[in-house]
């Protein structure tokens, strides 16, 4: 007990605990306290909510999903239907407009659309996207989005891409990354960078008085501050100071089991944890089967899961549960075997190969215990012959490593996670599989093809043309998954929240009832 009171008491003070709660029953504000700061407030960060902590609550899409059934349900747009292979035409929602004013019709939503998928930005959501889109002006209520080849998912892409104002990116561009204008329910005040960004509610939202909302305005103004450490998060909610605290331990929630007032949300996720490892124009090893696989099993990725990762779900050797259009039955994961990886690494270097120095990374605070991970990592590999440097980087460091393409000098790998709320491996092909892709390593025209081909098919065949494709690339040795993430948060308790595997914050689907 002593122990743990005063662990308790050095996370209140690195916390920096305010001395009276930040919320009221009935409205008040909500703090959301997370693990890093937004990378910008662009529109394109709104598609994976750990890189735009809350974003949503300001910015809109099109569409959305359902959190219970994953289904596509309207938004922005209430209709939309298919008028050529590469055509679809979206109606969107009448009366809307942006928080500065400006309405939303279909000029501005085609404004926002072009630069959102735009090449010339080349913005990481470019990484979700599949054939190349762009927008037209059907009418002043319809727009229509084209794809450069037959994509059946794109309603289910729009919900990834944020609508924004026009008149900011047509007039103030420089202002789009630090001050989103968008149609949500809350309206955005500041981001005072390295603290805490804010909103205020949105009297005008048009989810107010519409029968097809997807949520309720409960809280007056809400709040999203950061700090990487997961036990500060967990004692701000402890404290008072924050309703919300993300990301936690499975050692935290059996802490919060045992105090009163606090309770753990657990819920499953579309966020995978992958190691992905050099490939193509990398140190010329990485392109060596053998190589690949003395690394991939050289590393206890089940024994890392469960002991380190320990909120999650296994994954049989590919990066989507048996859910996901593609799930190959039939493979595991990389099996565990240091003598068999020992042999491949001295195999190697009797051949007069020298083994390159693997430099092994991960970005702090983007899932817990990430960093002990990437220790055991490197001290497996440095067992079986392989040698590693490890490192927990910023954001700022590891984001620019993470999309710079390989060169012949360099051997690098990251653990990291990654999202696929479409639960359609045609998703994962394309930001991880491509040649041009943001994040991807790996280049094969002739894979790439094929994926793209698979990605046009329907039904039946869609799934067999990618369930081979999931084949090959776990043959090939392109990406190691580690575990489906279990999302773990310590709230206030009474409080409830409605969301799905996508886990996003978004404050109308939030309130406590106590």
């Amino acid at each position: 007990m002593r122990n743990t009171v005063s662990t308790k008491s050095l996370a209140l003070a690195l916390a920096g605990v305010l001395a009276a709660p930040a919320h009221a029953a009935g409205g008040g504000e909500l703090v959301i306290v997370g693990n890093q700061e937004p990378q910008s407030m662009q529109a394109q960060v709104a598609h994976k909510e750990v890189n735009g902590i809350g974003l949503r609550n300001v910015i809109e899409q099109l569409t959305r999903l359902d959190p219970e059934t994953n289904e596509v349900l309207p938004m922005l747009a209430v209709s939309w239907e298919q008028i050529e292979p590469t055509v679809w035409h979206f109606d969107l929602r009448d009366g809307v407009k942006f928080h500065d004013g400006t309405d939303l019709d279909a000029e501005a939503a085609a404004v926002s659309i072009n630069w959102l998928w735009s090449p010339e930005n080349s913005y990481p959501v470019r990484d979700m996207m599949g054939p190349q889109i762009t927008a037209e002006v059907v009418d002043e209520d319809t727009v229509a989005v084209i794809t450069d080849g037959i994509d059946p998912l794109l309603p289910r892409r729009m919900y990834l891409g944020g609508i924004t104002s026009a008149r900011q990116i047509l007039e103030e561009p420089e202002d789009h990354s630090v001050n989103p204008i968008g149609t949500g329910p809350y309206v955005f005040d500041e981001w005072k960078q390295g603290q805490y960004w804010t909103s205020t509610a949105n009297p005008d939202w048009w989810g107010n008085s519409a029968d097809d909302t997807y949520g309720e305005i409960f809280y007056d103004s809400v709040r999203v501050v950061w700090r990487p450490e997961a036990l500060v998060r967990s004692a701000m909610v402890e404290s008072g100071e924050a309703q919300v605290a993300m990301f936690l331990t499975r050692e935290e929630c059996d802490r919060f089991g045992a105090a009163s007032g606090i309770d753990c949300m657990v819920k499953g996720s579309d966020t995978f944890l992958q190691f992905r490892l050099d490939y193509q124009g990398a140190h010329p090893l990485l392109q060596d089967q053998k190589f690949r696989k003395a690394i991939f099993t050289g590393i206890n990725w089940e024994g890392i899961r469960q002991n380190l990762m320990s909120l999650s779900e296994p994954l049989a050797g590919q990066m989507l549960p048996s859910v996901a259009t593609g799930f190959a039955d039939g493979i595991e994961q990389y099996a565990y075997d240091p003598q068999g990886a020992r042999a491949l690494v001295d195999e190697l270097k009797a051949a007069g190969n020298e083994i390159p120095t693997l430099e092994v990374t991960t970005r702090l605070g983007s899932t817990p215990r990430n960093g002990e991970m990437i220790e055991a990592i490197g001290a497996m590999l440095g067992a079986v012959g392989i040698p590693t440097r490890i490192a927990v980087e910023e954001p700022g460091i590891f984001n620019p490593r993470a999309v710079a393409k390989p060169t012949p000098d360099r051997s690098y790998a990251w653990l990291h996670v990654q999202a696929n709320p479409l639960m359609d491996y045609a998703l994962t092909f394309g930001a991880h599989y491509t040649c041009a892709g943001n994040v991807s390593v790996f280049c094969d025209p002739d894979f790439e093809a094929r994926a793209n081909a698979a990605a046009e098919l329907t039904g039946d065949a869609r799934h067999e043309a990618l369930e081979a494709l999931v084949v090959e690339g776990h043959e090939r040795h392109i990406v190691a998954p580690v575990g489906l993430l279990q999302r773990a948060y310590g709230v206030v308790e009474g409080f409830e929240w409605d969301f799905g595997v996508d886990h996003r914050i978004v404050a109308v689907n939030m309130r406590e009832t106590k």
